[in-house]
């Protein structure tokens, strides 16, 4: 669904596959699953928050558990968060165990 020059206020909006341009969300929690990424373009967010459930919470512990693994894992996050600022991440296709099924990784460049 695409959502365009709309205006949202004191909502809870589940982010799955949205598009959404030119909106304004005010004391909003806009909730990503993890599942298939919400597009933004020149949108305003006043006092919102970003609400992770799912694979994208789990992608977050990981993360924050590689930050706080010991010699290497905190370079090897912040370059993925340099890469992310840079717009360097580029992901992949990879075969998982069932046929046919996509894994959407990303996978940034080696430190």
């Amino acid at each position: 669904m695409n959502f365009t020059d709309e205006s949202y206020s004191n909502e809870r909006i589940e982010l799955h596959g949205k598009s959404f341009r030119g909106c304004t969300f005010t004391d909003c929690e806009l909730v990503y699953d993890g599942d298939r990424s919400p597009t933004f373009a020149n949108n305003r967010f006043i006092d919102t928050k970003f609400v992770f459930t799912g694979a994208s919470l789990r992608t977050l512990y990981f993360l924050g558990n590689m930050y706080h693994a010991g010699e290497g894992g905190k370079e090897v996050i912040e370059k993925t968060f340099t890469d992310i600022m840079n717009g360097d991440v580029h992901g992949h296709e990879v075969s998982t165990i069932i046929p046919n099924t996509v894994d959407h990784s990303i996978h940034a460049a080696a430190v």
